[in-house]
């Protein structure tokens, strides 16, 4: 790089346009409804973030939603759901706690109400093959996510033959049965899956990805991202997905998101997952998230503690597509003062203010 000189100004961030961007999802026959989504978050980049919040509890409720609606009057344009208890989906009827990621009203409900629909899935998995066969008999224990918790391995789980690999396709088959009842009822769906394999691995030490479908390297996540792709649209026919690539903003991580990019034709959004202690602007993430695609794809906070002001970020050329917090209790921030600030700021979606996308 060129050393600046004295009195040289330097030159500002190249900001993708709107016009820039892929005007078409990735999938051919996607749904209608899918593309109407898509043409929106197009027509509001640079001009508005929609408010966003992840569902908590069983991650399959408008709880949250709600909550910021007894704060602030309206509720988030979007909420995020957690295929995270899968393995136990549905739950006997004589448990006291309970969770059936068939029963998808609040879904329905958020986008019926003009509300937009995102998925993710902290994919929990067994420890070894005798931990996944007492959960067919409904006994679940030996199940985790974090690679720090399972020796579950991805390589094992894209070789044909393995009892990892004879899993993994079991669980596909079963998050594809629960996302087909959403397609039924013409809700689209943002899709997060494999979320931060991007950017972490390493950064916490030898091998140190936080999930195991992080831990194997690049390589072997990008197939399993493909393999996803091959399965849900392919296979089972999930027209209704949009999918969001989603990227860990640890400081340094940026020089390894292009290594475990999947593609342009195999990715329709980039996402950041930021937690910081502020709530300024977030240059460094966005100019990478946007030079990974080389500025084709509309780039999000997917995750986030404390909310990025969004006035602040879009005058700042960071054109976030959405915002989404990921709880109500843990980000000091957040106050209800600021939540009435973002949610009647003139940069900000709510739910009441979107239009049917049907």
């Amino acid at each position: 790089m060129e050393e600046q000189g004295e009195g040289q100004e330097e030159e500002p961030p190249v900001i993708p346009q709107a016009e820039e961007y892929d005007t078409a999802l990735t999938n051919p026959k996607a749904s209608p409804e899918a593309k109407k989504v898509y043409e929106f978050l197009l027509s509001t980049a640079g001009e508005k973030m929609l408010s966003g919040v992840q569902s908590g509890g069983t991650a399959n409720n408008n709880e949250t939603s709600e909550e910021i609606f007894k704060m602030t009057a309206r509720h988030p344009a979007l909420v995020g759901y957690d295929f995270i208890f899968l393995a136990y989906s549905p739950t006997p009827e004589s448990w006291l706690w309970q969770v059936n990621y068939g029963d998808i009203s609040a879904a329905r409900e958020q986008w019926q109400k003009n509300g937009l629909v995102s998925y993710m899935w902290h994919w929990n998995v067994p420890a070894t093959e005798k931990y996944w066969e007492e959960a067919q008999n409904g006994h679940i224990d030996g199940y985790a996510f974090y690679s720090k918790d399972t020796p579950f391995s991805i390589q094992n789980a894209l070789t044909e033959g393995t009892w990892e690999h004879r899993f993994i396709l079991q669980d596909i088959e079963k998050v594809a049965g629960y996302l087909k009842l959403l397609q039924a009822e013409g809700i689209p769906v943002l899709w997060r899956p494999l979320h931060e394999a991007a950017g972490n691995y390493d950064v916490y030490g030898p091998n140190g990805a936080w999930f195991w479908w992080g831990r194997g390297g690049a390589d072997a996540c990008k197939q399993l991202w493909k393999l996803l792709r091959d399965k849900l649209e392919g296979e089972y026919g999930l027209d209704n997905l949009i999918w969001v690539w989603t990227l860990d903003a640890t400081p340094g991580a940026e020089t390894q998101y292009a290594g475990w990019y999947p593609g342009n034709d195999l990715v329709d959004i980039v996402g950041v997952d930021i937690y910081a202690d502020d709530i300024a602007t977030k240059e460094r993430q966005y100019k990478a998230a946007v030079a990974l695609s080389a500025g084709h794809k509309l780039v999000t906070v997917s995750e986030c503690g404390n909310i990025p002001e969004p006035f602040q970020c879009l005058g700042a050329g960071e054109d976030w597509a959405w915002f989404m917090t990921w709880d109500l209790e843990s980000y000091p921030l957040n106050t209800p003062t600021y939540w009435k600030q973002l949610m009647t700021s003139a940069r900000v979606l709510s739910r009441e203010q979107m239009p049917s996308l049907k």
